[in-house]
């Protein structure tokens, strides 16, 4: 199952345990295949630096650039399609959309509400963590993909 993950649910689930943990733990096991972009790995990086997660992260033992080498070896990197998205609250949200488009994913796993208003963009859905994992688990105890 191809999907992309949000900066925010990347960023959740690299520094704490719960959903966005446990999705990044699937895609560890080879059970999910996330899709990401280099404009979404430097907007996580970016976001990684800020001084609110510096603590956090140095009570981990780990740092900004462990992170995005993770992210990097969990992740099949392409490059976002030029696709015009309207409707979009906040434009910044539309490489996710447009790197989804790219990717031929079969999902978009977000905690924005700008993104999640949309519920689904070219038909692609955007769930949030929590509902993406009940259609995982769906999904897989039923046999069929999604």
């Amino acid at each position: 199952m191809r999907l992309v993950l949000d900066v925010n649910v990347w960023i959740s689930g690299l520094l704490w345990q719960g959903v966005p943990r446990q999705i990044i733990d699937l895609a560890r096991s080879g059970a999910v295949n996330i899709i990401t972009s280099e404009p979404i790995l430097s907007e996580l990086e970016e976001v990684l630096a800020r001084t609110k997660f510096k603590s956090k992260m140095r009570s981990l033992g780990i740092t900004s650039q462990d992170l995005i080498y993770l992210v990097r070896h969990l992740c099949e990197v392409c490059v976002p399609i030029l696709v015009d998205v309207p409707n979009l609250r906040d434009p910044d949200d539309a490489v996710i959309l447009r790197t989804a488009i790219a990717a031929k994913a079969l999902l978009v796993v977000s905690g924005d509400l700008d993104l999640l208003v949309l519920e689904e963009f070219a038909g692609i859905p955007i769930l949030t963590p929590a509902d993406f994992l009940d259609v995982f688990c769906l999904s897989t105890s039923s046999g069929k993909e999604i």
